[in-house]
């Protein structure tokens, strides 16, 4: 359906189903903390979170996704199973009829990715049924007459630990088995950070294991069995271990295009494939998974697909966040692989941790920082890890300052209001700047003394 992942199965229910669970969360802290009597009545507000993820779907989809907005917008849309004929030819089948199209210049594959098969790795999963992002909108709510249910979650990247919080926060109890630290991707300070946060929420984490086999109990319990053989057991089983990309049965391969050993379909720097005239953009060419980097590609795509000269399609950084709560954003170089790349002595790090920063102090957060990597001489941006509350506006910002060149130091000097969350960059680049001015007292001496 029109809209993708994004829009049914991925970031616009997640979100949703994040911000109803942090209202949940914090009712019943609330509760706890003035020993209130009256309980969240969680049968009716599932339903209505439900509803909400429902409605924030459909809205999204009417606005931005279906055929009729497209259609405004000058694009014919024709919905069907696509084969690819050549590099100018589509065949689009439904169940009752074929047609034949003919593009004047190309085309752009952009079908994105779908849930791999855990069945490969996890023996007796396939004899179980086990919930994932695609399906867990709903099999979660099928049911509501029992509220306390215990989920094991497998899978410690930004899917399973979204997931795990929220449904914790619902009322579930939730045990999260992740083959290595949570968000392996991410900077370790991060990841031991949020370790605390859900620890400190009641969720179980079980690192650096992996699940070896799964069984059905009596009663329909599930069985889990970790590589150290340590059993666990619960009601549900949700499966958060990647994505492969969504390159078959187009014909691709037929026409020799290059097929990467992800399943991705390979492109160049300019997205082209190894076939003239098709080009491939987002989850399915094996790249990193981001609505905003697909997007970004497939304007790229159809701009040179369609105008002369080339602009950059595939990039080595990418901004992303996990909205966890708090939120943790990311972009360029964490510290470790900048230390590795440059040196150690020609990185260095400015970090702040929240319980330092006014807004947080305001709003009672203690978990989280603010976190910049720089070259130590010249100031240069290497990258950043943000945990704090609106990180993802925050790192957008730093995003913006390294792509145009604008050293560490000189954010001292662009105005934040007070007291946002991003003032916090303006205060730590101001750090960085008075020691730069330090070091060059002597030479200020100098040109006051002589009148500049």
């Amino acid at each position: 359906k029109l809209g993708g992942d994004c829009t049914w199965t991925g970031c616009v229910p997640s979100k949703t189903l994040l911000a109803e669970a942090k209202k949940c969360w914090t009712w019943r802290k609330m509760n706890e903390k003035y020993c209130a009597t009256t309980n969240l009545p969680l049968r009716e507000f599932l339903s209505d979170v439900k509803g909400r993820i429902d409605d924030a779907r459909e809205f999204i989809y009417a606005e931005d996704d279906s055929p009729e907005v497209l259609r405004t917008l000058g694009i014919d849309v024709i919905e069907g199973k696509a084969q690819l004929l050549g590099p100018r030819e589509v065949v689009v089948s439904d169940s009752s009829s074929s047609r034949c199209v003919k593009a004047k210049f190309g085309i752009v594959v952009a079908t994105g990715a779908s849930v791999r098969d855990p069945s490969d790795t996890i023996q007796g999963l396939d004899t179980c049924s086990y919930w994932t992002y695609e399906n867990v909108w709903q099999n979660f709510f099928s049911s509501t007459e029992k509220v306390n249910r215990k989920i094991i979650v497998v899978g410690g990247g930004p899917i399973g630990c979204e997931l795990s919080q929220a449904l914790n926060r619902l009322g579930c109890k939730v045990t999260l088995v992740s083959s290595s630290r949570l968000l392996p991707a991410t900077d370790k300070d991060a990841s031991s950070a949020l370790l605390r946060v859900f620890q400190s929420e009641g969720i179980e984490v079980i690192h650096n294991q992996k699940v070896t086999s799964v069984s059905r109990l009596e009663g329909d319990k599930i069985r889990v069995t970790l590589g150290s053989n340590e059993v666990i057991e619960g009601d549900h089983i949700l499966v958060a271990t990647g994505r492969v990309p969504n390159s078959k049965g187009l014909g691709l391969e037929q026409l020799g295009v290059e097929i990467g050993q992800g399943r991705g379909i390979t492109v160049d720097d300019d997205l082209q494939t190894s076939v003239k005239g098709i080009f491939a953009a987002g989850d399915c060419t094996g790249d990193e998974q981001f609505t905003h980097y697909a997007g970004y590609q497939g304007a790229i795509a159809a701009r040179n697909l369609l105008l002369p000269l080339k602009d950059r399609g595939r990039l080595n950084e990418v901004p992303s966040t996990t909205f966890t709560d708090p939120e943790i954003s990311t972009m360029g170089l964490d510290e470790d692989t900048a230390r590795q790349k440059f040196g150690s002595d020609a990185v260095s790090v400015s970090f702040r941790d929240l319980s330092e920063v006014d807004r947080a102090v305001c709003e009672g957060i203690v978990q989280g920082f603010i976190k910049l990597v720089y070259d130590t001489k010249s100031r240069k941006i290497y990258g950043a890890t943000i945990m704090s509350p609106s990180s993802g506006e925050m790192i957008s910002e730093l995003a913006v300052a390294k792509a145009s060149g604008l050293t560490f130091d000189k954010l001292s000097t662009v105005m934040h209001t007070y007291p946002s969350y991003s003032i916090s960059l303006q205060q730590m680049a101001a750090d960085v700047y008075y020691e730069k001015l330090k070091r060059s007292k002597s030479f200020y001496d100098v040109l006051k003394k002589i009148g500049i």
